[in-house]
């Protein structure tokens, strides 16, 4: 089975999401039953819920920094969803910059899109710029 993991909008619960189901219906928090929000396997996260994510991952997390005035993040988001359920591999976030700018300063975010990889917690690389497909999935998929 297919996990990934997302925070629920409504009570704040972490949640464990079967990839598989959340592609064919809407997932629902095991907390509050509400709807989780999430684009194919990709969670949008606050810095809280970032750092929430980071602690209880036990694969690698793949975060695309964006912002909604971001003509290439806009191209990248599709590209983003894409590859999040294409490989179980990694968990797949998104922050916006303009939501939670005290994180990307935090983590040094210049220019965005960018893509940053977390293993245990701790950054292992990043990547300036929309990526392709393959790229993404290369990223996502690497042993680190």
């Amino acid at each position: 089975m297919r996990k990934t993991l997302t925070v629920c909008n409504k009570c704040d619960s972490l949640n464990n999401v079967d990839i598989e189901k959340s592609n064919s219906q809407k997932p629902v928090c095991g907390q509050c039953h509400s709807i989780l929000k999430m684009y194919g396997a990709v969670s949008e996260v606050n810095e809280k819920n970032f750092w929430r994510i980071l602690k209880k991952a036990e694969k690698p997390v793949v975060v695309d920094f964006w912002a909604s005035w971001c003509g290439p993040c806009k191209v990248y988001g599709p590209t983003f969803e894409e590859a999040s359920t294409k490989t179980d591999k990694a968990i797949f976030l998104k922050v916006s910059t303009e939501q939670s700018p005290e994180l990307s300063q935090k983590l040094n975010i210049l220019g965005i899109p960018a893509t940053v990889v977390f293993k245990e917690g701790v950054e292992v690389t990043r990547q300036s710029g929309a990526l392709s497909l393959e790229s993404l999935l290369n990223l996502a998929n690497t042993s680190y």
